[in-house]
C-alpha cells in the first residue's frame, strides 16, 4: 500500500512469493495490471507513482501463468565459494580465513548432496556463528550432530545426509598437535 501511495518511484520487494495463497497472488495481479488496489469498504488506491517491483520465489510451488507472465525471471545461483568465504567473514569477522574457507566447502559439499533444502548463505552464517558459539574453529565429530539442523531443514534431508558416506568426518592430523583432530569432509 505504501509503495501505492508513495510520490517518487520506488522499490516494492515482495519477498518468497511461492509461500503465499492464491488469494495474496490475485490481488498482486491487480497491482501488476493497473497499478492499483481494491479494498472493500475502504474503496480504491491508485499508484501515484509506479514503483519498480522486485518478487523471490524459492520454486516451494510453481506460480500462476499470470504472474509468470508479467515477470522477467532471473535465477540467482549461490555464490561462488570464494564469495560466500567472504560474505561468512562479514558476518564472523572474528574468525580467521580457514575457518572462513571451510564454512564454504561445507556449503558447497552440502549443496551437491541433491538436499530437498539445500543451505542458504544465511543458513550457513548461522552454521558459522553457532560453530562459533560451541568455542570451535572448525567442525568435530562432537558438533556434527548437534550443528546438523542448521543445514538439514527436512527430516528427509537429515536421514539423506546420515546415510551419505561423505557426511562421515574423516580423521587429518592437526598441525598443532599430535592427536589426531576431525574435520568435516
Amino acid at each position: 500500500m505504501r509503495a501505492l501511495e508513495c510520490e517518487r518511484p520506488c522499490v516494492l520487494l515482495i519477498d518468497e512469493l511461492d509461500k503465499v495463497d492464491d488469494g495474496f497472488e490475485a490481488m498482486l495481479l491487480e497491482i501488476l495490471s493497473a497499478w492499483q488496489l481494491s479494498i472493500p469498504e475502504f474503496g480504491t488506491v491508485e499508484a501515484k507513482s509506479i514503483p519498480f517491483v522486485v518478487l523471490t520465489s524459492n520454486e516451494e510451488r510453481r506460480l500462476g501463468d499470470p504472474i509468470r507472465r508479467r515477470s522477467l525471471y532471473v535465477r540467482v545461483e549461490h555464490p561462488t565459494p570464494q564469495r560466500e568465504a567472504d560474505i561468512i567473514a562479514s558476518r564472523t569477522p572474528d574468525a580467521g580465513a580457514p575457518f572462513h574457507r571451510e564454512m564454504a566447502g561445507i556449503a558447497l559439499s552440502f549443496r551437491s548432496y541433491s538436499l530437498e533444502k539445500p543451505p542458504s548463505v544465511s543458513e550457513m552464517i548461522d552454521f558459522a556463528n553457532a560453530l562459533q558459539v560451541l568455542g570451535a574453529d572448525h567442525v568435530t565429530e562432537e558438533h556434527r550432530d548437534v550443528l546438523l539442523p542448521f543445514l538439514a531443514k527436512t527430516e528427509k534431508d537429515r536421514r539423506h545426509l546420515l546415510l551419505r558416506e561423505e557426511y562421515a568426518l574423516n580423521p587429518r592430523r592437526s598441525n598443532t598437535s599430535s592427536k589426531q583432530t576431525q574435520h568435516w569432509v
